[in-house]
């Protein structure tokens, strides 16, 4: 499926939505996504690799999110 034919598919799939709950949670994972589209965190495989062996030493030094903490985090996000 080219381009146009993707944009034009969704379009319709929004418009098929009449929930606003859901629009709204629709627009902010569009907007997340095209967000962080351009951000290099995984297309580098060297840079993924040393950042990879860094969570052992991350994890011993306590710098790192715990479920219960991101489901907070995801609560306090979508609350905005």
């Amino acid at each position: 499926m080219e381009a146009t034919d993707l944009k034009n598919t969704i379009h319709q799939l929004v418009d098929s939505v009449h929930n606003e709950r859901t629009l709204v949670n629709l627009y902010e994972l569009v907007a997340l996504v095209v967000e962080q589209q351009d951000l290099p965190l995984d297309t580098d495989t060297a840079l993924l690799e040393e950042r990879l062996k860094q969570v052992p030493g991350r994890i011993d030094q306590g710098q790192y999110t715990t479920n219960e903490q991101m489901k907070q985090l995801t609560k306090e996000w979508l609350s905005k």
